[in-house]
């Protein structure tokens, strides 16, 4: 008896564990069967917003491009002669004569990436747009470019057709003029307060120089008023 009972305790043990086998095996099966489920749910999700961000963007695109060709209608051809009626400084200074010091101090502070981009920098127009939507600051992406033709082709209207407008003469003025010329032309009509328009004007107003006789010093002085020149607008 006792060894008839060992022998069934024996395999009954063998048929729990086969039991508790099959179990774990069911429950494996129910769990992977729920992940595949959930994964195919995920990427059918994420499929139907990727086509839903694809629609967008090319609807978006094209209400842009609709907008684009809207806000350059009418636009007058840019020339060498165009802009150069339109200066707005009574003392204009050829390139040779601002001292490098200044151009780079200019660039530097202005426009970082002015001899790597073609007019508009879409680097920093994103990185400007971020900016504005995470933080409080406001920062803007016009290049020197775009602030030749705010300065002298558009205005100071605060407008996105202003704005496509400006991108659309920087392109085309990168087509006709050299980097060296566009930094020329914005340097002789740049605002510097105290009705000083140009460098060499600023020069005058502020150390009684010709703008080539300014030094290292003076140069990044004219420079950073650049960034906030209604401060130096009264006369003393």
């Amino acid at each position: 008896n006792s060894r008839n009972n060992k022998k069934e305790s024996s395999v009954q043990d063998i048929k729990r564990k086969q039991e508790e086998k099959e179990q774990f095996e069911l429950e494996r099966e129910i769990y992977y069967r729920k992940k595949k489920i959930k994964r195919k749910r995920r990427l059918k999700l994420i499929t139907r917003l990727a086509s839903l961000c694809l629609i967008l963007l090319v609807i978006g695109g094209i209400c842009f491009s609709a907008f684009a060709i809207s806000a350059i209608q009418g636009a007058p051809k840019v020339t060498k002669e165009l802009i150069r009626e339109n200066y707005i400084s009574s003392e204009v200074v050829s390139g040779d004569k601002i001292p490098d010091d200044l151009k780079h101090a200019v660039v530097a502070m202005e426009d970082r990436r002015f001899y790597k981009h073609r007019g508009v920098d879409f680097k920093s127009i994103a990185r400007a747009a971020l900016n504005n939507l995470v933080t409080s600051s406001t920062q803007g992406g016009s290049t020197i470019d775009m602030q030749v033709s705010k300065n002298l082709l558009t205005s100071e209207d605060k407008t996105y057709k202003r704005k496509v407008r400006d991108m659309y003469n920087a392109i085309q003025m990168n087509k006709i003029m050299t980097k060296d010329e566009i930094l020329t032309t914005y340097l002789n009509n740049i605002y510097l307060g105290r009705s000083a328009y140009g460098v060499a004007k600023g020069a005058k107003v502020y150390f009684n120089k010709d703008v080539s006789d300014l030094n290292l010093a003076q140069c990044a002085m004219l420079a950073g008023i650049t960034n906030n020149p209604f401060v130096f607008r009264e006369h003393d």
